[in-house]
């Protein structure tokens, strides 16, 4: 076995600051999941298959992001622009997208304490300050901005090496990238709140393939530099076979190739669900749109049905809401 995959099955670095956040986002969705499924299952809204696949994706996308943070992975990033860039590629392709497709916004609602429940949803009442500026401030084409600035800032010698030597600085641009991501992947995904509404199939698409180019500008500059562009790499023991020229060759091709690989599958993905909406029937297409909404709804107070559901999509999260008396002892 080559030694690099040994390293990777290594101790891990259990980080209490990592675990700080991470562990009380996984509680409050587990706990705001089970409050939400005795809902919708006493008042017949969604099917159970349509929750436990949220959940599914939500613990997925937060086991691979303590993978990316806590294991192996994470040291030898610290040995290998190679393992860098794919502890990046983890948190931005991988766990963001997948807390997405958790939909977490009604479950962790519903997991917090009633007034903080009724607190948070206020600030998203549709005619909330909040609510409009953070609106105004995460417009698709802001967001597609900002995953372009972190991702050329971030990749600039300086930044990087920078990065790489200060642990503070190292965690920032984690946060940053990881932030990004989710900002990002939240228009591709469409999970709650709906602050902008539909975004239709071709404009993801378009939203999708337009972060190629850049992706593999990035990439192509590194594998292809003639010179060292992270000299930090150049201080540390060369433990697992590799030259620094071989390892920033091997860097820049994983994203270039790999990044750009996940912004293409997306992009198939959301053809393809087009194509399968479709061929499905009205009918069958409308009653799985109200299963989708009608868990959001909840986080409203709500009482759905499949007559009464809001045309808006019930994604916007009202204030004044009783959302406390509907669920048991959730007064807690």
């Amino acid at each position: 076995m080559h030694p690099l995959f040994q390293a990777l099955l290594g101790p891990w670095e259990w980080r209490l600051e990592v675990l700080a956040v991470i562990v009380p986002w996984a509680v409050l969705y587990t706990l705001g999941w089970r409050r939400l499924r005795i809902q919708v299952q006493a008042h017949k809204l969604t099917p159970r298959r349509y929750l436990v696949r949220r959940l599914i994706a939500y613990w997925a996308g937060i086991l691979i992001l303590i993978i990316s943070l806590m294991s192996p992975v994470d040291r030898l990033g610290g040995q290998l622009l190679l393992m860098h860039m794919v502890q990046h590629k983890l948190t931005m392709f991988f766990a963001a997208p997948l807390i997405l497709l958790g939909n977490p916004f009604p479950f962790v609602l519903w997991g917090m304490p009633a007034r903080v429940r009724v607190a948070v949803g206020g600030l998203f009442a549709r005619n909330a300050r909040f609510r409009r500026v953070l609106t105004a401030a995460t417009r698709p084409g802001i967001a597609w901005l900002v995953l372009i600035t972190v991702y050329y800032g971030w990749h600039d010698p300086i930044a990087y090496n920078t990065a790489l030597r200060l642990d503070w600085v190292h965690d920032i641009q984690h946060i940053s990238f990881f932030s990004a991501s989710m900002l990002f992947w939240w228009h591709v995904i469409g999970s709650a709140p709906n602050l902008h509404g539909r975004i239709l199939p071709w404009m993801r698409i378009g939203y999708l393939l337009t972060q190629i180019p850049p992706n593999m500008a990035v990439g192509i500059s590194i594998a292809f530099s003639t010179s060292i562009l992270y000299t930090y790499y150049e201080s540390v023991p060369r433990f697992w076979g590799f030259s620094v020229e071989q390892d920033q060759m091997l860097g820049g091709a994983i994203m270039w190739i790999m990044g750009s690989q996940m912004f293409i599958g997306a992009a198939l993905i959301v053809l393809a669900r087009e194509f399968a909406r479709a061929k499905t029937p009205i009918k069958t297409s409308v009653k799985a749109s109200v299963h989708e909404r009608s868990v959001t709804e909840l986080s409203n107070g709500a009482n759905p049905t499949l007559t009464d559901m809001p045309a808006d999509g019930a994604e916007d999260v009202r204030a004044g809401t009783s959302a406390h008396k509907l669920a048991p002892g959730s007064s807690q």
